[in-house]
């Protein structure tokens, strides 16, 4: 499992916690007769007291949450030579998930009952009559948390994609520091040094024999 693997699982996991927390409820309205609509999204712990759990979307929104998750997972996959390097972009990954998403949400919106304006499922976008209109609360909803998710995850994966960058780059100059130089790590002169035996492109007597003027009294 790779960094970016790692950031999708982090991702899933805040968003089961964040459905759990604040899961559907179904309420009996006073008005009308029949089986219980949807009524908002209460926290787990404070929620009306004659609201039920409505277990069918809950079950659905954790399904997607999934589905995106593993999808995210196996194109983030890393290649058998580097394995921390995934094989698709992180940049495309995220954007084909996005409009995947985004096209499912408008090919399947969610539709309210007319009059009465509640909330009745999700239906296929082509298959509306005049009884059932668009249930825009939910529809903003989901269109907000998409972008949300989209822009956090393309933060993470900026964040762990410069991380990886700075490491690699630090254990390419440590591996460059390491690495011997040409005369076997010696500094100064070597033995090769021309100053120290006859020039053969120089015909003139050599200037220093005997002892260095230097150290002449």
């Amino acid at each position: 499992m790779n960094k970016f693997q790692l950031t999708v699982l982090i991702a899933a996991l805040a968003n089961l916690a964040l459905l759990l927390l604040f899961p559907p409820f179904n309420s009996q309205s006073l008005l009308r007769a029949g089986p219980a609509s949807f009524d908002a999204f209460y926290p787990a712990f404070d929620a009306p007291a004659n609201a039920t759990l409505n277990s069918g979307l809950l079950y659905l929104e954790i399904f997607f949450v999934l589905v995106n998750a593993v999808l995210a997972w196996l194109l983030l996959q890393g290649a058998p030579q580097e394995p921390s390097r995934p094989r698709v972009r992180w940049q495309s990954v995220l954007q084909w998930l996005v409009i995947a998403n985004l096209l499912l949400i408008l090919l399947f919106p969610p539709f309210e009952t007319q009059p009465d304006r509640a909330f009745e499922g999700f239906r296929f976008a082509l298959s509306g009559s005049v009884q059932r209109g668009i249930f825009l609360p939910f529809l903003f909803l989901e269109l907000f948390l998409l972008a949300l998710d989209a822009s956090a995850l393309w933060l993470a994966f900026g964040l762990v994609a410069r991380w990886d960058e700075a490491n690699g780059a630090e254990e390419s100059f440590a591996e460059a520091g390491m690495a011997p130089g040409p005369d076997g790590g010696q500094i100064g002169r070597s033995d090769r040094d021309r100053r120290q035996g006859v020039d053969p492109h120089f015909g003139g007597p050599e200037r220093r024999s005997g002892k260095e003027r230097r150290k002449r009294s």
